[in-house]
């Protein structure tokens, strides 16, 4: 069984992975930190309630993660890729309350689970930058990180070089890459060849006994229309944070590499990740060594996806 700690900002693909890890028999999930990212704090905050009440699981503590970037600007939201509540055409209830707790959880969470623990970061790397920085940092206890973000000689998503995540705050995605270790970044080059068509969840809709089954079209089906502009012809969309958790319990069908990876914080490459891949690369010294994943099973994926959202 792995204990996952997830932060994410659900948004579409972040909710299809939180969905996929309370899903999955392997997996436990201690604690859900929504900040911003694909749509606001407020909203990730509900998203993450609708989510576990759907599921009977309460009382897995909801935590409240950064509002906005380390850099002091203002949050760059994405209502028109995830809808207008982040979950694509589905409208959820607002709850009279919210029961949330402060980040310093996330310390308590770590000192309870140690090396069993996992860190999953779905979403922009603020919250977690916040966590390294802070006096408490004990996430020298887990067993390791993995990151959602950046993209290493392919195209970016948000402009021809950066990636969401890292290009939403690329000071703190500096942070992490300078003070983390055991950190495993899942890039574009992966997520976004993780592509979940529209016949797949026709066909969960149609057949599965979840108790997501009735959110998963109307989720997915706005989704994928955006991204039809995006990547014409795909029929559907890349679920890049699920292939955090696919990753996680199926680390032979992905293929890494150890690098040190490097972050542009400004000017026009700002948000480009970049590392040396050349058969002997050159290393900084007192930098960590990262993985990357650079390719994995795309058919397993989607496989998986449909066995456990089954």
């Amino acid at each position: 069984m792995k204990k996952v700690l997830i932060i994410g900002d659900p948004g579409v693909d972040d909710a299809f992975a939180i969905m996929y890890a309370l899903r999955h028999p392997e997996i436990e999930v201690v604690g859900i930190v929504s900040g911003y990212g694909n749509v606001s704090q407020q909203d990730t905050v509900r998203n993450t309630k609708l989510l576990l009440d759907l599921a009977d699981l309460e009382e897995i503590p909801i935590i409240l993660g950064a509002d906005r970037p380390l850099t002091g600007e203002e949050p760059q939201y994405f209502y028109d890729v995830h809808g207008n509540y982040g979950l694509g055409g589905l409208i959820p209830d607002s709850p009279a309350s919210i029961k949330v707790y402060p980040l310093t959880k996330v310390y308590e969470l770590i000192d309870e689970h140690g090396k069993d623990l996992t860190l999953a970061n779905l979403s922009r790397l603020s919250t977690l930058a916040l966590m390294y920085l802070h006096p408490e940092n004990n996430l020298d206890q887990v067993d390791q990180v993995l990151i959602m973000g950046g993209a290493f000689h392919v195209p970016g998503n948000v402009t021809p070089l950066a990636e969401a995540n890292v290009y939403g705050d690329p000071q703190a995605a500096k942070v992490v890459a300078k003070h983390g270790r055991n950190l495993t970044f899942i890039p574009l080059n992966v997520s976004n060849r993780a592509i979940i068509t529209n016949e797949v969840i026709d066909y969960l809709a149609q057949n599965s006994s979840s108790p997501y089954t009735p959110i998963l079209e109307p989720i997915m089906s706005y989704y994928s229309k955006q991204y039809e502009t995006i990547m014409p012809g795909i029929n559907g969309a890349p679920l890049h944070d699920v292939t955090l958790f696919s990753y996680l319990l199926n680390p032979d069908r992905y293929f890494t590499v150890n690098r040190q990876v490097h972050v542009t914080v400004d000017g026009p490459s700002r948000g480009l990740t970049h590392a040396d891949f050349r058969p002997n690369p050159k290393t900084l010294d007192k930098d960590p060594i990262h993985t990357i994943v650079v390719d994995f099973d795309s058919s397993f994926f989607v496989k998986d996806f449909i066995k456990i959202m089954s």
